[in-house]
């Protein structure tokens, strides 16, 4: 959970919030999403499927450059990826190479903290990360947004809000309220000039509580209990 190192302790991405931890069992298809992805399910018979197939892919073609040939079945996935040495390897994900000129990393990371353009012409951007996605680590996001703030001098709310949902997998799935409509409350920002303090999401029927609701609150407020009502209508809950 701590996020993957070099032999000198140096942090290559970020670490990972513990959210729901890396539990899962068969038969609970709501908690299987976070470990299908690091490390398999426990009492699973195929647990490389993911980690081996996708990875060694994603590792390989699109995080190394040139692209390094690997056979896509049999042994050569995982024979790969356990040769990977992150002290020489992981900095390939910067490199440019012939046909190649932008690298991977300038390609697909949206770090930026310049967005005075957007703003100037009054965009809004609204986004929602779950706080499981084994993927794209939430920590990642929020110092992101925290360094986005910092460059507009505490303000940046004011056109970009990151709303964490609990629980939730790669865009979806999970112990989680997961259900939402994030699209009309940017419409509104936009269209109505009301920007979103809270978007009610329900927790769907393969969820440990289907029907459940929740508020997602804007960062950095989280949901809490009032005190009283049922646990599980969002009414009862407030972003502070």
């Amino acid at each position: 959970m701590s996020g993957a190192r070099n032999s000198k302790g140096e942090m290559l991405y970020a670490d990972w919030a513990w959210d729901r931890g890396i539990g899962g069992k068969t038969g609970e298809a709501y908690n299987q999403g976070w470990r299908s992805w690091k490390i398999g399910a426990y009492d699973g018979a195929a647990n490389s499927a993911i980690i081996a197939g996708l990875g060694s892919g994603a590792v390989s073609a699109v995080f190394t450059t040139p692209p390094t040939v690997v056979p896509a079945a049999g042994a050569g996935p995982v024979s790969y990826l356990l040769g990977v040495d992150l002290d020489k390897d992981a900095g390939k994900i910067y490199s440019e190479s012939g046909v190649f000129t932008k690298s991977a990393w300038d390609f697909m990371m949206a770090s930026s903290t310049d967005l005075s353009g957007y703003k100037k012409r009054n965009g809004k951007l609204m986004i929602v990360h779950g706080v499981s996605d084994p993927v794209f680590s939430i920590n990642d996001t929020i110092s992101w947004w925290n360094d986005l703030n910092k460059a507009n001098n505490g303000a940046a709310a004011d056109f970009v809000r990151l709303f964490a949902v609990p629980g939730m997998n790669h865009c979806g799935g999970g112990p989680a309220t997961d259900q939402f409509d994030a699209f009309s409350a940017l419409v509104n920002w936009v269209e109505k000039s009301t920007p979103p303090e809270k978007i009610v999401a329900t927790a769907g029927p393969a969820s440990p509580w289907p029907g459940r609701t929740r508020p997602l609150c804007v960062y950095p407020a989280q949901p809490r209990y009032n005190g009283s009502g049922s646990i599980e209508d969002a009414s009862n809950f407030s972003c502070r």
